[in-house]
């Protein structure tokens, strides 16, 4: 499987605080079917968090040689978790943002209490400079919980959506689960992300956990579709697919190793 959203380097937000904890995350990634993750540090514009590219290399670069060292198989891209803001057009033209990998997909962060008045010409101004948008956990902000056709709002903008898996498990909150299951429901998500930030807490290992309700809802092929193929085609820069209603009998079958698609 791929992650597109993880907070696995070290010492740069509030994600792993060491070596050590990146090392224990890479370790849970393994074990829950991952080989490649996308490290997506926050970007959040007037802020201390505001990492350069070179800084965000640099730590991917040099985590990379330690997982290598020590015999983990898992290959880490570069990337970053943009707070939704209108510098963001600006902040790519000019070069200080990563997208996601090598591609043209920036990954923004849903806020989580209110969507910013005139977000729609944001996404707009992003797309106008060529950039696709995935947008991070909207299940997570409050507006869209009381408000799910926002979700509506945001994929007819041109949005793409990330769900984290956790969200699920009701981890974040019984509102947060409840949009999560609605937005499955009705197709509304192309990525499925552990959004990992420490071993203890919030990482890889509820993912088995969490697509078997995944896999309830959606069926195992859609199931794979936001879990693997989909991030594979944002590594790829293709555009994404959406998911297709389940064949009568597919959901809430007996699980046969789903991760193994």
């Amino acid at each position: 499987m791929i992650d597109l959203h993880s907070h696995i380097l070290p010492g740069i937000d509030d994600g792993a605080k060491s070596i050590d904890e990146s090392l224990h995350l890479a370790g849970q990634y393994i074990a829950a079917g991952y080989r490649q993750v996308v490290a997506t540090p926050h970007y959040v514009t007037g802020t201390r968090w505001t990492p350069s590219l070179e800084k965000i290399r640099e730590k991917t670069a040099s985590l990379s040689r330690v997982l290598l060292e020590k015999g983990i198989p898992l290959t880490l891209f570069t990337g970053m978790e943009v707070a939704l803001d209108p510098a963001i057009p600006h902040l790519l033209t000019d070069g200080k943002l990563a997208p996601l990998g090598d591609s043209a997909y920036v990954l923004v962060e849903t806020p989580f209490q209110l969507l910013p008045r005139g977000w729609e010409r944001v996404i707009h101004a992003i797309r106008a400079e060529g950039f696709n948008v995935l947008m991070a956990h909207p299940e997570r902000c409050d507006q869209i919980c009381d408000h799910p056709e926002l979700a509506d709002q945001l994929v007819a903008a041109g949005c793409y959506l990330q769900v984290n898996w956790d969200c699920f498990l009701g981890y974040q909150g019984r509102e947060s689960a409840a949009l999560a299951v609605k937005m499955a429901r009705s197709g509304l998500i192309h990525c499925l992300a552990t959004d990992s930030h420490d071993p203890n807490h919030r990482h890889a290992g509820s993912v088995k956990k969490a697509a078997e309700i995944v896999e309830q809802v959606v069926g195992r092929e859609n199931l794979a579709l936001l879990s693997i193929e989909n991030p594979g085609r944002v590594l790829k820069n293709e555009p994404l697919i959406d998911m297709t209603a389940p064949a009568p009998g597919n959901c809430g079958r007996k699980k046969r190793r789903w991760w193994h698609l």
